[in-house]
């Protein structure tokens, strides 16, 4: 193993084990691990901003218009305003100053707040709305052989249910009625009995849905430690190598 190879492997080892030192309880090799990781990682994301977003955005258009392009009509709306925005939106870093940044805030909020929404809508839910009808489709059930069709049928009608069950879920924030009254909503409007069930069902739904994605998660979380244990243990054999 060449040096600067050694060197770097060895202050990986290091770093994982600092890391891994939390199952002992939190100390202060944890904590030197997680500012390393924190100041890097912030480091990494300004670093990008600046070359990807700030760079490109700001200064190169504004070098490229020159004077002429900046007393435009259109340089404007273009190249002054972007620069008004992010110097009041540094502002806020001051506590004497920050209300000079609200409107920029506003405009940051609003225009992510947007793009989330579209994004989820777009993205997420009309896919998963057009995906559910197709599943739908009697052509589609009906080309399949007898076992293959039986199986669909089966899974088209837990998807229609935990769809409907789980969008009546979310519609229905209930709180309990008064002495006999059914459960109401915080409108005042009465759920009936089967809306209830049905809800009740939604409810079982998401649950088994956080469920899943939580063993995802520890199944995740198992095989990054099996692989950074490996990791240190290769990292041993090729040290006493090549000290041997």
């Amino acid at each position: 193993m060449e040096l600067p190879d050694l060197i770097s492997t060895s202050l990986a080892s290091v770093l994982t084990v600092m890391v891994l030192s939390y199952l002992v309880g939190d100390n202060p090799l944890f904590r030197i691990a997680m500012h390393l990781l924190v100041g890097t990682a912030a480091g990494y994301a300004g670093a990008i901003a600046v070359h990807n977003v700030l760079r490109p955005g700001l200064v190169d258009p504004l070098i490229e218009a020159g004077l002429e392009g900046l007393l435009s009509p259109a340089g404007l709306p273009t190249l002054i305003l972007p620069w008004i925005l992010v110097i009041t939106l540094l502002l806020k870093a001051s506590p004497t100053t920050s209300r000079f940044g609200t409107p920029a805030m506003a405009v940051l909020v609003g225009v992510g707040a947007a793009v989330v929404v579209g994004g989820a809508i777009s993205g997420t839910l009309i896919p998963q709305t057009l995906a559910t009808m197709q599943s739908l489709n009697p052509g589609v059930v009906g080309a399949a052989s007898a076992g293959v069709r039986l199986e669909r049928l089966l899974d088209l009608v837990i998807i229609l249910i935990g769809t409907l069950t789980t969008l009546l879920y979310f519609r229905f924030s209930s709180r309990e009625g008064e002495g006999d009254t059914p459960l109401a909503n915080v409108a005042g409007i009465t759920i009936p009995g089967p809306l209830s069930l049905l809800r009740a069902v939604g409810s079982g739904f998401i649950a088994i849905t956080f469920a899943v994605m939580y063993a995802g998660a520890v199944a995740a979380t198992l095989i990054i430690l099996s692989e950074r244990v490996q990791f240190l243990r290769d990292t041993l054999s090729e040290l006493f190598g090549t000290l041997g």
